[in-house]
């Protein structure tokens, strides 16, 4: 696996991301753009002296639901840039997905390609450098482009995938981000679901777990919601009571059922996003009524988990399980 740079037609708002990045100057100065954001989500401004270069993060609180964490790049200075100052600021991202183990998508615009004078090609092909030479393997850097004529500029220029707001991304191959939705109804299942995370992790998934990637102060449901539409998977780990709050519309579980099932509807006939695993000895009173009709795994309380974790594994990899079709007999 290596980190994935993409394009995105659109701003950076656009979508969920795990860190949003936001330009400025050395100086502290913002565009119009960036002002109106710093208004809308209450954000501090940036401080008023950084090197060329510099990457300045910070927790994102009160923008949830778009990114966990925020960062001002200073990114041009005396209405200038270079690609080696863009090229510096990919790798800082780039290292923030090391450093950080809940950020993985970073969502950045073009920068230095406004008041810094430096054309998007370069912007693209800096930027992408350095963050492929720090990153985590498994994380993504999307460059939004704002203009649809530049879009289909960079995209003739670049040969990684590239998105819009109307085309359905075709994902690469990478490593798959999986969030887990459960209920802490008792230290045990909080334990199990923990291993069981960690087995995945160890394995080669990006498993997603409240217990790792939710800091404190953050808004649940916002985070709830970003992991949601981050994920490529979601196992839905349930009990009893589990169901019961999910069928009651109770608590977190029952928030989170009522997104979970506005973006089933959303999805094409037949996706597999969704993953349930029912721990509980009677199958029928731990699975919630939405998920009745879903493919799901069932694990009673004292059952050894080995074959559940191999399984779960080749669903996950989207491993296929049959065995190969063989020549026609020579009489056919």
């Amino acid at each position: 696996m290596a980190p994935l740079v993409r394009l995105r037609l659109g701003d950076i708002f656009d979508g969920p991301s795990d860190l949003i990045v936001l330009p400025c100057s050395t100086g502290g100065t913002i565009t119009r753009f960036v002002a109106e954001a710093l208004r809308n989500y209450r954000l501090p401004h940036p401080a008023r002296s950084y090197e060329l270069g510099e990457v300045d993060i910070r927790p994102f609180s009160g923008g949830e639901n778009i990114a966990q964490y925020v960062a001002f790049a200073a990114s041009v200075v005396h209405m200038s840039s270079s690609s080696e100052a863009i090229r510096t600021i990919g790798g800082r991202l780039g290292s923030a997905t090391q450093q950080y183990s809940s950020v993985r998508a970073v969502s950045a615009p073009l920068l230095g390609a406004g008041a810094g004078g430096l054309r998007s090609e370069e912007v693209v092909d800096a930027l992408g450098a350095g963050f492929k030479t720090t990153a985590h393997s498994d994380a993504i850097l999307t460059i939004s482009v704002l203009h649809e004529n530049v879009f289909r500029r960079l995209s003739g220029h670049v040969t990684q995938p590239t998105e819009t707001r109307k085309v359905a991304e075709q994902k690469p191959k990478r490593t798959v981000r999986v969030f887990i939705s459960y209920t802490g109804s008792t230290q045990s299942q909080k334990d199990w679901v923990a291993d069981l995370a960690k087995y995945l992790r160890a394995n080669g998934i990006e498993a997603r777990l409240d217990q790792w990637h939710l800091r404190q102060g953050m808004d649940l449901p916002q985070w709830m919601t970003n992991e949601l539409a981050l994920a490529d998977r979601v196992l839905i780990v349930s009990d009893a009571q589990y169901a019961a709050k999910a069928d009651g519309r109770l608590g977190g579980v029952g928030w989170e059922t009522m997104v979970i099932q506005g973006d089933m509807l959303s999805l094409p006939p037949g996706n597999n996003k969704y993953i349930a695993i029912v721990r509980e000895p009677n199958f029928e009173l731990g699975l919630p009524r939405y998920l009745k009709t879903k493919y799901c795994f069932h694990c009673a309380l004292d059952t050894k988990n080995t074959k559940l974790r191999q399984d779960l594994l080749r669903e996950l990899y989207n491993v296929d399980l049959a065995p190969p079709i063989g020549e026609a007999p020579v009489w056919v």
